[in-house]
């Protein structure tokens, strides 16, 4: 089991790739622009002839997962991963946790070891955990909205 989920898929497009990536240009704003009101697009990121890095432009919930795709030719790649900033937040609470662990474990407090675990087990199984899927999935239901996917067959992801 991997500390961050992660999903790779095959897809197969219902329309040519250029004309996807060329919707998925006109709804994905760019990281790089300074916009008040993100809501206007479904996407922020970076999006090139025929790959692209993105999330939800949703404030709070677009920061769980990022979509990465290659498309050529009617198919392509999708590999949706934990985004950076959920990575740094969940190991500086691990962090603070184990320090707590080391700590409790110095003054024999039995009780608060156990809590501190559970703090641990609590954040990724059921924030990380939970909030990637809600989130990959509706980020792929509006990517498969904007780019027309015909077919999502799910690999196996290979364990580093």
């Amino acid at each position: 089991m991997k500390i961050f989920p992660e999903k790779d898929y095959s897809i197969e497009l219902n329309k040519d790739s250029s004309l996807a990536i060329s919707e998925l240009k006109n709804r994905t704003l760019s990281k790089e622009q300074f916009v008040t009101n993100w809501n206007n697009q479904s996407f922020i990121g970076k999006v090139e002839t025929n790959e692209f890095k993105i999330k939800l432009s949703k404030k709070l919930i677009g920061e769980f997962c990022v979509l990465n795709g290659k498309l050529e030719n009617g198919k392509g790649t999708l590999k949706i991963r934990t985004s950076r900033i959920i990575k740094i937040i969940f190991i500086a609470i691990v962090l603070f946790a184990i320090s707590g662990i080391i700590t409790a474990i110095f003054r024999t407090d039995l009780e608060l070891i156990f809590h501190l675990v559970m703090t641990i087990f609590f954040m990724r199984f059921i924030f990380i955990e939970l909030g990637f899927r809600l989130v990959s999935k509706m980020g792929m239901n509006k990517l498969t909205e904007i780019i027309g996917i015909d077919k999502l067959t799910k690999t196996l992801c290979n364990d580093r």
